[in-house]
């Protein structure tokens, strides 16, 4: 299971769950201390599935 959360509620609760969690960071003013993966939101994240079905989940590149 894979939980993206923002509130610290939230996080706590996934890890409780023993899911894997990203934070989003974009609704807080200072970074929260997170042994979590981090990213500000979801623009730029990139999602594809791959030869096995797989979910693969990805930084995306700016078009040059």
């Amino acid at each position: 299971c894979l939980v993206f959360e923002d509130a610290p509620a939230g996080i706590a609760a996934a890890e409780a769950a023993g899911a894997t969690v990203v934070v989003i960071s974009a609704t807080h003013q200072h970074p929260l201390q997170t042994p979590h993966a981090a990213i500000t939101g979801y623009d730029g994240l990139g999602i594809t599935v791959d030869e096995r079905g797989w979910i693969v989940l990805g930084a995306e590149r700016a078009a040059a």
